[in-house]
């Protein structure tokens, strides 16, 4: 069996007991995950007295830090199966988290469908609520650890102060936010709508825009685009209700901010200042108490119930909201920083943005990319 922390706090396995289960013929998990085990099956005291030949107890003290896994040595599973058959056995695990606090649950290693447990507090007014699941995979089945904390995704920026800087935060966000519609494979990058990511939680939307009409800046309308393509088979679709779902959704939650990225993709002949005069003139200017277009990064108290600028068009000369420059974006690239440090930026960004991954064999290569910039990012902090 392998034991997998997926909580955000270390948690150590302190104990492993085993014994046959005399209520394996009759209680052998029969659900997915939603036929769920609110109070584990285990065997009474007079049962387990009448299998007490067959009891083992073994004192671990196995750290799992968070993502972590540990799975029972050789020797120990060898050891298990000459004490009774594995077609019966419970295996009762007790976890302990940094705070001191231990927990019970108990679990069926031969079992061959999945199943869902709560974790049994053994300390008293426990500060948490734990469950595990329970994956028959082959030819080692997993259990896994999860917190139950019920975390409200569309306020989580509610618990950091108005101090932190936006560069010290882990802000979750999706490519080409816009293409949920029904579109081309190669197309739609998204199942759901911005609406729905915002309220899991999304914070950074990247929009791609094309202007309607090229050649006339009085006209407003702005094509939702990825690439040379439209995101919709069923016609175009347009920038403004995006622009009011966001709105509405700082309206619900000021505590909140959203950076939105803009560039301009698209057929046609309108340049980057048509779509700057567009957006300056019919969007930023009109609701300019919504938006945060200056050219340095702000602290979050500063950008709550906002829309932070990250503009990836050239803009023009006079412009008063530039936003958080980003033209400078290089293509493919698995590290960079921009602009150059001098002259003296208002702010810098360093980027990891390999996207040209042609073969199932440069996966990995992406992998090792994205997980080399995590730990640039952390280590900034």
């Amino acid at each position: 069996l392998t034991v997998r922390n997926l909580t955000s706090i270390p948690i150590s396995i302190k104990c492993i007991e085993r014994f046959q289960d005399p209520n394996t013929l009759q209680s052998k998990s029969s659900g997915y995950f939603g036929a769920s085990h609110t109070s584990p099956a285990f065997p009474t005291s007079p049962a387990l007295g009448e299998h007490s030949q067959n009891f083992t107890h073994q004192d671990l003290d196995v750290t799992l830090r968070p993502f972590e896994a540990y799975t029972l040595a050789s020797q120990e599973q060898d050891s298990m199966q000459t004490a009774f058959t594995i077609s019966n056995v419970t295996l009762r695990l007790t976890l302990e988290t940094l705070g001191g606090e231990r927990y019970r649950v108990d679990t069926h290693p031969s079992y061959t469908q999945k199943s869902k447990h709560a974790l049994t507090p053994l300390s008293p007014s426990p500060s948490a609520s734990y469950s595990a699941l329970f994956h028959p995979s082959s030819p080692t089945p997993h259990l896994t650890i999860h917190s139950n904390h019920q975390i409200k995704y569309e306020t989580w920026m509610a618990d950091f102060p108005d101090t932190l800087p936006l560069s010290a935060m882990s802000i979750p966000g999706t490519h080409n936010s816009h293409t949920h519609y029904r579109a081309l494979p190669s197309v739609r990058c998204q199942h759901v709508d911005i609406k729905t990511q915002l309220e899991n939680g999304i914070r950074f939307l990247d929009i791609r825009l094309q202007p309607a009409h090229s050649t006339d800046p009085t006209k407003k309308d702005l094509y939702l685009v990825h690439g040379a393509f439209p995101v919709s088979l069923t016609g175009p679709k347009y920038f403004e209700p995006i622009l009011q779902t966001c709105y509405d959704f700082l309206s619900a939650h000021p505590t909140e901010t959203i950076l939105i990225s803009l560039k301009r993709e698209g057929v046609g002949s309108a340049t980057d200042q048509h779509l700057a005069h567009i957006l300056e003139t019919h969007y930023i200017t009109p609701q300019a108490s919504k938006w945060y277009t200056s050219p340095t990064l702000p602290y979050l108290g500063a950008a709550r119930g906002k829309l932070i600028l990250l503009r990836r068009y050239n803009t023009l000369p006079t412009s008063t909201h530039p936003g958080l420059d980003l033209t400078p974006w290089p293509h493919n690239a698995t590290h960079a920083t921009f602009p150059p440090p001098t002259p003296s930026p208002p702010s810098q960004f360093c980027l990891q943005d390999y996207c040209e991954v042609m073969l199932p064999t440069s996966i990995p290569d992406k992998v090792q990319h994205a997980n080399d910039h995590l730990v640039r990012a952390a280590q900034c902090i």
